[in-house]
């Protein structure tokens, strides 16, 4: 009924982490429910371009030699209120991923949050020779669904903790 495609994943928007409607469920929605779609993760080659991310931005990917892949994200624009407003933005991704959830996020320039503080549950930490401001920062349990969570979606949580303004 709504020309969605029968491949595409189903979500029920809500606050936090959207919920992933399995195709065969039955779903009763309260008024103003929204809904949206999209293609299921694709295993192929990671697309880590600035569009495919969302972002209108220069992207790096990087291989290293323990199977990791880097990505960092070139003048990442933060929330009002962040000091500095733009950043590098650096997310590992696991060897199994996208079966495998990535966990954290790092920065440089180290940042303070609009309170004028660090923000919550950052250290320093030196990543391919720079030193940077991690973010130790977890999905709940369940949050990452292997086959279905892309890299946008993590994208996606990362602002969410930005938005925080912690």
């Amino acid at each position: 009924m709504a020309s969605i495609p029968l491949t595409d994943v189903l979500f029920l928007q809500q606050h936090g982490e959207d919920v992933v409607i399995a195709n065969a469920a039955t779903m009763t929605f309260k008024d103003g429910a929204h809904l949206h779609s999209q293609p299921p993760a694709d295993y192929g080659q990671l697309d880590v371009s600035a569009e495919a991310l969302g972002f209108d931005a220069k992207t790096l990917l990087s291989a290293q030699p323990d199977g990791w892949q880097v990505i960092i994200i070139e003048n990442y624009k933060l929330p009002d209120g962040y000091v500095p407003s733009s950043v590098r933005l650096l997310v590992k991704l696991p060897p199994l991923f996208p079966e495998a959830q990535p966990d954290m996020f790092w920065i440089a320039p180290h940042v303070q949050a609009p309170s004028g503080q660090a923000p919550a549950g950052v250290s320093s930490e030196v990543l391919l020779g720079e030193t940077w401001q991690r973010f130790s920062w977890h999905l709940k349990p369940g949050a990452w669904l292997p086959g279905v969570s892309t890299l946008r979606d993590y994208m996606r949580c990362i602002r969410a903790r930005f938005e925080r303004g912690n």
